[in-house]
């Protein structure tokens, strides 16, 4: 199992856009020696549903007398601690705690059907098993439409935590850059790709980064394990860095990345195939605006 942080509500994962200097095509107008990302497609889902109420409860069945969503973590007194869903009727592994996974208004899940009084939904969740399903009541939740994800409506938004770098043609046609920053896991820089309407992150495409006082320019930190080298995580100068206004975060500004380092950082964290991957949707009449923005977790079929 991985290592995540307990306090990490995947579900609300921000999408934003910090604007971009210099060529946006990241480098010539050659293509990479592999189509960009190509393995990944758009889930089918066309169908949603948001949550409504307060302390809502995801059932096994259409049934309120069946088992019941559960969140189980490790019991250990550290920031980070392996998380995993399970229902009520399977046991948790030993020195894990468990309790209920309430759900609260806003969350969103792909819809797969109606039975009854419920709404058969995929739980996608960052700590969900693959191709799980679980029933939410109708009374708790109504149906909710996604609206494309465009570079002229969304990628318009930036926060203190996060912000991004959209490719909108040339050589990395369609790439999204995403840093994003969090108190106790430090910065992340993920790359991703705009597909159908959907931004689509492979989990493993992503490195750990920092800002280096020490360096004057982007430095590669390499960690050796039994199959070999591979990159690590990336330091990047002062000169380089971005500061949100509320002194929150200190993230690496894309606007000041040429064309080389761009080509440098892609070549850095895109080496495999895509597997588990997070996939960002645009929900507009969600009230809160940065709940607009809804991460689902799924394997690439």
């Amino acid at each position: 199992m991985k290592k995540y942080l307990l306090f990490v509500c995947s579900a609300t994962l921000m999408l934003v856009l910090a604007s971009c200097g210099g060529n946006a095509n990241g480098g010539n107008t050659e293509a990479p020696q592999e189509e960009f990302m190509n393995e990944v497609k758009a889930p089918t889902w066309e169908k949603f549903v948001v949550v409504t109420q307060e302390d809502v409860t995801i059932y096994k069945a259409a049934d309120e007398t069946s088992a019941q969503r559960m969140v189980c973590y490790e019991d250990a007194e550290s920031d980070m601690v392996d998380i995993m869903n399970i229902w009520s009727d399977e046991s948790a592994p030993e020195d894990y705690l468990q309790e209920s996974l309430c759900l609260y208004p806003d969350e969103v899940f792909p819809c797969l059907g109606e039975e009854g009084d419920f709404y058969k939904v995929a739980l996608c969740g960052l700590y969900d098993k693959d191709d799980e399903v679980g029933y939410i009541a109708k009374s708790a939740a109504t149906e909710i439409k996604a609206e494309p994800i465009t570079n002229e409506k969304t990628f318009n938004m930036c926060c203190s935590w996060a912000q991004m770098r959209y490719f909108p043609d040339g050589k990395y046609k369609n790439m999204v850059m995403r840093t994003k920053y969090d108190e106790l896991e430090g910065e992340r820089i993920n790359i991703g790709k705009l597909i159908d309407g959907v931004v689509a992150f492979p989990v493993n495409y992503s490195i750990d980064c920092y800002c280096n006082t020490e360096t004057d320019s982007l430095q590669f930190d390499e960690a050796e394990y039994e199959e070999g080298m591979v990159i690590d995580n990336l330091g990047y100068p002062t000169s380089m860095r971005y500061e949100s206004e509320d002194g929150y975060s200190i993230m690496l500004d894309f606007s000041k990345l040429t064309d080389e380092q761009v080509d440098k950082l892609y070549d850095a964290i895109v080496k495999e195939e895509p597997t588990y991957v997070e996939y960002q949707y645009y929900f507009p009449t969600i009230e809160g605006e940065f709940d607009r923005f809804q991460s689902f977790y799924t394997y690439t079929r």
